[in-house]
């Protein structure tokens, strides 16, 4: 008895899911490229509240014009940005109104004309299958 209860709670747990992230488009392989992954609107680009990040060298990383990363994670909606720190810095360089002076990108191609791209826009849904999103930097 114990036997089939153990089984039937570890048959009720989330199953995670691969979220593929590939970004490409990079002007050089100078510097690192960095991916957080959000999956709340309320925390959407605020500094330090993304679900994951990581970070890469680019010229470590780079293979066919692109760069990989993968994160496990509970289906659901998720929404990711990607930054070039080309001068790897360590963070993003912007002009004195807040535009970034280095390529950024988001998932589903968001751009916003105004302001930074949208979390709604950018938004996508993991199954449990996972989901492979292409990330084009800016150029």
């Amino acid at each position: 008895m114990r036997y089939s209860i153990l089984m039937l709670l570890a048959g009720t747990s989330a199953q995670a899911a691969t979220l593929t992230v590939v970004v490409s488009n990079f002007q050089n392989e100078t510097g690192s490229v960095n991916v957080a992954v959000y999956s709340e609107k309320e925390t959407w680009l605020k500094s330090g509240r993304a679900m994951f990040s990581q970070s890469m060298r680019v010229s470590e990383a780079i293979h066919e014009g692109a760069v990989s990363f993968e994160f496990e994670l509970d289906p659901g909606e998720y929404a990711v940005v990607a930054h070039h720190d080309d001068n790897d810095n360590g963070e993003m360089d912007t002009s004195f109104v807040g535009i970034p002076k280095e390529p950024t990108g988001a998932s589903n191609g968001e751009v916003s004309r105004f302001g930074p791209p949208r979390y709604k826009n950018a938004a996508f849904p993991v199954g449990k299958d996972g989901v492979r999103m292409p990330i084009r930097l800016s150029d």
